[in-house]
């Protein structure tokens, strides 16, 4: 992924004043149920971008995704950069037709790694972020740490008054197993990571929204 803190892709929609609004990609995976039930109980709308690779593997987790209010979204089919808006297309339509019965209008769109800033006729986006901190870096045990990530994302989003916060709530397998790994080899502190920053973003004043509806949102760019 691009180590950007921000990624302001052409898709991205405006939030309110003061808000700031939850994403997950590369899910579902097997703490993606527990993940939607904190948000859940504390009343944090969330939006996934679910991969398609995963959603083979844990898809019935998307029944709690929707029983719990939250938006699903899309990041492709398979885990691998999106080469042009055709290939995009391709990859989502994919990745909608595995979860066509969870989508209800047009679905928000995330390309994997941040990489491919084209708008796909069918789908809204492509949405990027104002703040990430390589909380992969956590699933993959490189010695980054939950305190270390939340610090640095709220730093960030409190600097900005708010926006769109990245993290994520499962691994590509295509990548894990590429490395020699194992789902039991992951380190899946999403969970903490989530709980800590929720209370340390409404500390400092900072309220949580979802992402706007499609055919209402005003871009980044002013589209």
């Amino acid at each position: 992924m691009d180590e950007d803190v921000t990624r302001l892709l052409c898709g991205t929609p405006e939030l309110p004043p003061h808000s700031v609004a939850m994403t997950f990609d590369d899910g579902p995976g097997p703490r993606s149920a527990e993940l939607s039930r904190l948000l859940y109980g504390e009343g944090v709308p969330g939006t996934f971008f679910v991969l398609g690779e995963s959603v083979e593997r844990y898809g019935d987790v998307l029944d709690t995704f929707q029983d719990c209010g939250h938006v699903i979204g899309l990041h492709g089919d398979q885990h691998h950069p999106f080469r042009s808006a055709e290939h995009a297309a391709g990859e989502l339509s994919r990745c909608a037709e595995r979860i066509h019965g969870y989508l209800g209008g047009t679905a928000w769109f995330r390309p994997p790694y941040g990489r491919g800033d084209w708008p796909v006729p069918g789908f809204a986006g492509p949405v990027g972020w104002h703040a990430q901190a390589r909380d992969w870096d956590i699933t993959y045990r490189r010695g980054q740490t939950v305190d270390a990530c939340v610090d640095a994302i709220a730093h960030r989003v409190i600097a900005l008054d708010g926006g769109i916060v990245l993290l994520h709530d499962f691994a590509a397998a295509t990548e894990f197993t590429q490395a020699g790994l194992t789902e039991a080899d992951l380190d899946l502190q999403v969970i903490e990571v989530t709980a800590l920053l929720i209370k340390q973003l409404r500390g400092a004043g900072l309220s949580f929204v979802g992402l706007p509806e499609p055919a209402e949102a005003q871009m980044v760019n002013g589209q």
